[in-house]
């Protein structure tokens, strides 16, 4: 029997020297799937860079905000040549911070109050707690130890 390089190729990977094959493409894979990945951090932080920028381009003195170290305030003036901007923080207390300092701008909310079923009129008067001045004593009744009567 003569020897045929190529038959041998042949049974080595049949008898499992092919799995070279099967490594390649689970490489491919791994490597979609590790791009895949960057991909979209690299676009989640675009996003969130774009509004970042449209929030400091819409800065106008009188908006509350909140600076990224917790910081409350109202802006007074705003430059955005040398990116700052001067926050009042209380009456008469003034900061001036980086235009990226700025966190985010507060929207002033009033709490909505869940509505009730109970009016005014639903509520029952009673006379004994209406007036503790009927008694004469500036605290309410006079309290009796049961142990006195012993």
């Amino acid at each position: 029997m003569t020897y045929n390089p190529e038959l041998a190729t042949l049974v080595a990977q049949a008898e499992g020297g092919g799995e070279q094959g099967g490594s390649s493409m689970f490489m491919l894979l791994m490597l979609a799937v590790l791009g895949l990945l960057f991909f979209m951090m690299i676009r989640r932080s675009r996003k969130a860079m774009k509004t970042q920028q449209q929030q400091r381009a819409s800065l106008e003195p009188g908006m509350d905000v909140m600076t990224t170290f917790g910081l409350y305030g109202t802006i007074i003036e705003v430059d955005h040549d040398e990116n700052k901007a001067t926050m009042e923080l209380s009456p008469g207390h003034f900061a001036t911070i980086h235009l990226q300092a700025i966190g985010q701008v507060v929207e002033e909310t009033e709490p909505e109050l869940p509505e009730s079923d109970i009016s005014v009129d639903d509520v029952p008067d009673y006379p004994e707690q209406a007036s503790p001045d009927s008694s004469g004593n500036e605290y309410g009744s006079e309290y009796n130890d049961p142990r006195d009567d012993r």
